[in-house]
């Protein structure tokens, strides 16, 4: 004789619904890598939670942290501005701890001792493009190297093809692109550059009033840290697959960034201080500011100690 209904309702598995977070994230790029892991590997509805991913850009991305329209950001340099005026918002865990982009050139440059007295073509000035080519400028001491604002990554490969520019700044994977074209990357700037690229950004007051939201939210992208470092396979299939790539390209797109990643959700000193000069140079971020008054890692070195990650 079957159970009464009230009886099979009564002893049915319970099912917890899933807490929705949303997070704020321009188109994809390599930077918040960890991040679509988590979701395609099921971190984040193993923590309870039902991932949104907002298209979020400019000036949009602190009110909503701030009303409660968005728990996350990645796009870190609108948090750090803000953080760096006081502003209630902190960059609470970093995923690529240094730069994913490289340097292009014209097939007749073999080197980067011949961009001296050469034209490298960048978005506009006071752009991540123009420090990146400062940065390259002064760390191989060129001489008489000119920057030209050309616009974003298409028109500045044109201007390579048309001859106007010698070389240019690409994100990985652009320049899979470029080097079919004939044009080579000389350099990964992540070798010159030690900037953070993307990460979790969010408000004080949901870090102080829904402290387990985010604290679920940083352990699953946390936990796949090392599945982004280490898993060449598994991490190039999502790669191809959310950034409409071919298997091959999203392969080599990895290689070019698997190092790139933070063991643990935190960078150092030495790249903390490297996006402070960023935001002074792009941002026009007061010389006096300090790390403490954008960065927390407090509630991602909990996590991080927690999985058992190892330290930066």
């Amino acid at each position: 004789m079957p159970a009464p209904a009230s009886q099979a309702a009564a002893t049915a598995p319970q099912v917890r619904a899933l807490q929705q977070v949303t997070i704020g994230a321009t188109s994809p790029t390599l930077g918040f890598l960890p991040v679509q892991v988590a979701s395609k590997l099921g971190y984040f509805q193993e923590e309870g939670l039902e991932v949104e991913y907002v298209r979020a850009i400019g000036t949009t991305i602190v009110p909503s942290l701030l009303s409660g329209d968005l728990h996350f950001s990645t796009q870190l340099s609108p948090i750090g501005l803000h953080a760096a005026q006081g502003g209630a918002t902190r960059v609470v865990q970093l995923h690529s701890a240094r730069i994913q982009h490289v340097l292009t050139a014209r097939p007749e440059i073999t080197s980067i001792a011949q961009l001296a007295g050469k034209r490298i073509a960048v978005q506009s000035l006071n752009t991540l493009t123009a420090f990146e080519a400062q940065k390259v400028i002064e760390h191989f001491d060129l001489a008489d190297v000119g920057l030209i604002s050309v616009g974003g990554d298409f028109e500045r490969i044109a201007a390579l093809e048309a001859g106007a520019a010698d070389a240019t700044v690409l994100p990985i994977p652009a320049n899979l692109a470029s080097e079919r074209q004939g044009f080579p990357s000389l350099l990964r700037l992540s070798t010159v550059v030690a900037v953070p690229q993307a990460g979790l950004a969010t408000s004080e007051d949901l870090m102080r009033d829904r402290t387990d939201l985010v604290v679920r939210s940083l352990r699953a992208a946390a936990r796949a840290l090392p599945v982004t470092r280490g898993n060449h396979d598994e991490v190039s299939r999502i790669i191809a697959e959310w950034m409409d790539l071919s298997l091959d390209d999203a392969a080599r797109a990895y290689e070019q960034v698997a190092d790139t990643f933070s063991a643990n959700g935190t960078v150092g000193p030495t790249e903390q201080s490297a996006y402070l000069d960023l935001l002074r140079a792009t941002g026009g971020m007061p010389a006096e500011t300090t790390a403490a008054q954008i960065f927390d890692f407090t509630l991602a070195r909990r996590v991080a100690t927690e999985l058992g990650l190892p330290e930066q």
